[in-house]
């Protein structure tokens, strides 16, 4: 009984840790975003977090992980009442062209061409031993999916027709 007692412990103090900020694969830092409101046609309004080990994160870093919630992850709108669907379809389709996306994401990728932060909306939070860096961002959504049907990496609703 003392065994399993440990062992409940031990897989319950590695559910409960502190999220490590790495870079995934892509490039792209671990970060939450959502539906921050309203903005202009053609953009999306997010509210996005990149979990980092210092405070420096910039706002290239930010978009890029905007950019990326977008068009893979979705987000909840403010008010709650509904989901914003991820432009590039399904998670497969970042894996299906996985070299494509490791060049938009890099550093010097395009991926930072389709955002911007709003200005004054940058906020520093500690987290454990851990810096949350959030900010308000525009995605230009209409802009981004014309370059990647162009691309030949998302298709156009008038494909299947």
């Amino acid at each position: 009984m003392g065994k399993i007692y440990l062992c409940l412990i031990a897989i319950l103090s590695l559910l409960v840790s502190p999220i490590e900020a790495k870079k995934i694969e892509d490039g792209v830092p671990h970060y939450e975003i959502a539906g921050a409101g309203t903005a202009i046609q053609g953009s999306y309004l997010v509210d996005i977090s990149v979990l980092s080990k210092n405070k420096t994160v910039s706002d290239q870093q930010l978009i890029s992980a905007a950019v990326h919630g977008v068009l893979f992850r979705g987000f909840s709108n403010p008010n709650g009442r509904g989901f914003q669907k991820p432009l590039a379809g399904s998670a497969s389709n970042e894996a299906q062209h996985a070299d494509f996306y490791k060049d938009f994401f890099s550093a010097t990728g395009l991926s930072k061409n389709y955002g911007n932060v709003i200005n004054g909306s940058r906020s520093i939070t500690k987290v454990g031993k851990e810096f949350r860096v959030s900010a308000k961002v525009t995605v230009e959504k209409e802009v981004l999916i014309k370059y990647l049907q162009e691309a030949g990496v998302v298709k156009s609703l008038n494909s299947a027709f």
